[in-house]
C-alpha cells in the first residue's frame, strides 16, 4: 500500500489545499511580476516620424542632426524610449551609472544579434562576435600585444607611414589646380589608406605586411578591404536582405560575386601571413612554432593556434578572424576620427594654432610615444576629438532576462512619478548613446557641445562618475568587452595629427556639405 492511500481524508484536504495554495502563490508571483511595465512603455519619449526608420536618423547621427539631437536629450533628459526599425522600441540612456551596469554586465546584456550575424559574416568568429567564456578567452590570448611595451615598439613605424602620408600631399599640393599653395583634398580615403598602412604593418602589430595603400591603388588586400568597408552597411538594400535571407548570397549578383571574391582574398592573403611567420621562426632555427617568441599580434595568435591546452588553442578560422577584425575595426574607426579631427580643427583656426606651435616647438619629426605624450595640448586635443567625434555614437544591447537597472539620476515618468531605476525584460534593447555621455551640459559644463581642449586641464569632478578607459570618455566603451585596441588608435591619431598640423593648415572649402550615410 502506497503511502497516498494510507492517508486519511483530512490529510489528502491538507495536502490538496497546500498544492493549490503554492499554486496560487505562484501564480500571483507571476501577475505581480508580469504586470510591471518594461521602462520602454512608461517613460516619456519623443513620437516616430516613420514606422520603418523611427528616431534613427537623430539618434544614431547625432551631431549632423541640425540641433535635433540636443532637443531630444534637453526634453527627455539622459534616459528616455525611442523609436527603432520597422516599429521597434528600444531604451535609450546615457545615464552613468545605468550605461556602467550594462556595460560592467555582459553575461545580462548580449550584443544585437543582426548586427553580430552581420559582423561575422565580414569578419568571422573573431573578438567583435565573440561573446561571454570566448570573448574573455581571445582577449586574454591577445592582451599583451596591445599593452605600452608593443605601443612603444611600434611607435617608429607609425611616425614612418604619417610622414609617408605627409610628403603624400606635398607632393598633392605641387600638383594643385586648386590655386598656388593650397588644394581641396577628401581627406577620408587618405586617413583610410594610412590606417590601413599602419594596422598591415605595426599594427596589427606585427602583420608585417605591407599594403601600401598610399602609393600603390593596386595592392589586392588594400582593395578587397576597402570595397568591404563601403559594402558593409547592413542597411544598404541587397546587403541587408542577405544578412535576412542567407541564401540570397549565393545568388550570381555583382554585390555577391565582388564580396565572395573579396572574401577569399582576404583569406588567402591572411594565410600567407600565417605561413611567412611561420618560415620565419624556422629560419631562425626552430621548427614548427618553438622560436615564434614576438609580442606582436600574430605570433601571439600563432602561438595560441599550436597549444596542446585547449583551453588556450585558437583554431585556424578563429585566428585569420582576428586579422580581419582588427584589419576592418582599426581601419574604418581610426580613418573616420582623423577625418573629424582635421574637419573639427579647420573650424576652430585658434585651437588648430596652439596646436602647431606646440608641434613646431619640438626639435624633429619622429618623436618616440613617451614625447608624443609629453606634448600637452596635443592630448588634450585628441581627447577632445575622441570626446564629440566617436567612431561609433552608441552601443546596442539585450537583456538577457528580466533585469532592474540603476540610475544614477532619477527621472520622470509618463504618470509624473520619479523613478529610481528602471525595469526591463528580456529581449528589450538598451542604446547606450557614447556621444550623449560625452556631452552632457550637467557633467562637462555648459560649453560641453564646444571644442575647447584646454577643458581637459581642469576637468570637472562629475565626469570621473562616467564607464570610462580613457581620459573619462566613453568613446572606447568600458568593462570586459570595451576596445582592446585603444592605444593603438591613440598613438595613431597623435602620430598623424603631429605630423600633419606641423606642415599644413585646413581649411573647410564653403562648398562643400556634409551629409551622412547610416552605416
Amino acid at each position: 500500500m502506497s503511502s497516498i492511500d494510507s492517508m486519511g481524508d483530512k490529510e489528502m484536504v491538507a495536502l490538496a489545499l497546500i498544492f493549490l495554495g503554492s499554486i496560487y502563490l505562484v501564480w500571483k508571483a507571476i501577475g505581480v511580476y508580469s504586470a510591471i511595465p518594461s521602462a520602454i512603455h512608461i517613460l516619456r519619449g519623443p513620437k516616430s516620424p516613420s514606422w520603418l526608420s523611427g528616431n534613427n536618423e537623430v539618434v544614431r547621427g547625432p551631431y549632423l542632426s541640425n540641433g535635433a539631437f540636443e532637443n531630444l536629450t534637453e526634453e527627455y533628459g539622459t534616459t528616455f524610449p525611442v523609436h527603432g526599425w520597422f516599429g521597434s522600441k528600444e531604451l535609450f540612456t546615457a545615464d552613468t551609472q545605468a550605461m556602467a551596469f550594462v556595460l560592467n554586465q555582459p553575461h545580462k546584456f548580449h550584443k544585437q544579434k543582426f548586427a553580430t550575424k552581420v559582423l561575422r559574416n565580414i569578419m568571422g568568429e573573431g573578438l567583435l562576435v565573440a561573446e561571454g567564456f570566448e570573448h574573455k578567452r581571445q582577449r586574454k590570448i591577445m592582451n599583451p600585444a596591445f599593452g605600452v611595451t608593443a605601443m612603444r615598439d611600434i611607435t617608429p613605424m607609425l611616425m614612418d607611414i604619417a610622414l609617408e602620408l605627409r610628403d603624400a600631399w606635398k607632393k598633392e599640393l605641387t600638383q594643385s589646380i586648386s590655386g598656388p599653395g593650397w588644394q581641396i583634398i577628401n581627406v577620408l580615403p587618405w586617413f583610410n589608406k594610412a590606417a590601413l598602412d599602419m594596422i598591415g604593418m605595426a599594427g596589427v602589430l606585427g602583420f608585417g605586411y605591407k599594403f601600401g595603400a598610399l602609393h600603390d591603388s593596386s595592392n589586392e588586400l588594400a582593395i578587397a578591404f576597402r570595397a568591404l568597408s563601403n559594402n558593409s552597411s547592413p542597411i544598404a538594400g541587397i546587403g541587408m536582405l542577405n544578412m535576412i535571407f542567407p541564401f540570397l548570397r549565393h545568388l550570381p549578383i555583382g554585390i555577391n560575386v565582388t564580396n565572395n571574391r573579396n572574401r577569399a582574398v582576404r583569406e588567402r592573403i591572411g594565410s600567407q601571413m600565417v605561413r611567412e611567420k611561420k618560415l620565419e621562426a624556422e629560419q631562425l632555427g626552430g621548427s614548427g612554432t618553438s622560436h615564434i617568441g614576438g609580442k606582436d599580434l600574430l605570433s601571439i595568435l600563432i602561438r595560441a593556434n599550436t597549444q596542446e591546452n585547449v583551453a588556450e588553442r585558437l583554431d585556424d578560422k578563429t585566428l585569420l578572424a582576428q586579422i580581419s577584425t582588427f584589419l576592418i575595426a582599426g581601419q574604418e574607426s581610426t580613418g573616420l576620427t582623423m577625418t573629424w579631427g582635421i574637419d573639427t580643427l579647420a573650424r576652430t583656426p585658434s585651437a588648430q594654432s596652439k596646436l602647431r606651435d606646440e608641434a613646431l616647438a619640438f626639435p624633429h619629426d619622429s618623436p618616440s610615444m613617451e614625447e608624443l605624450n609629453a606634448l600637452p595640448y596635443l592630448n588634450n586635443v585628441v581627447k577632445e576629438i575622441l570626446r564629440l567625434r566617436p567612431a561609433g555614437t552608441l552601443l546596442k544591447r539585450k537583456a538577457r532576462s528580466d533585469t532592474i537597472i540603476p540610475l544614477a539620476q532619477p527621472i520622470i515618468d509618463k504618470n509624473g512619478k520619479q523613478v529610481h531605476e528602471l525595469f526591463v525584460r528580456r529581449g528589450d534593447s538598451v542604446l547606450i548613446h557614447l556621444y550623449a555621455a560625452n556631452t552632457r551640459t550637467d557633467l562637462w559644463g555648459s560649453d560641453a557641445l564646444l571644442f575647447r581642449p584646454e577643458r581637459f586641464d581642469e576637468l570637472p569632478n562629475a565626469v570621473s562618475d562616467l564607464p570610462s578607459i580613457f581620459g573619462n570618455i566613453t568613446s572606447f566603451s568600458a568593462g570586459p568587452t570595451a576596445c582592446l585596441g585603444w592605444r593603438m588608435a591613440v598613438l595613431a591619431i597623435k602620430a598623424q595629427l603631429f605630423t600633419l598640423i606641423r606642415e599644413f593648415q585646413f581649411d573647410i572649402d564653403p562648398r562643400v556639405f556634409i551629409t551622412r550615410r547610416v552605416k
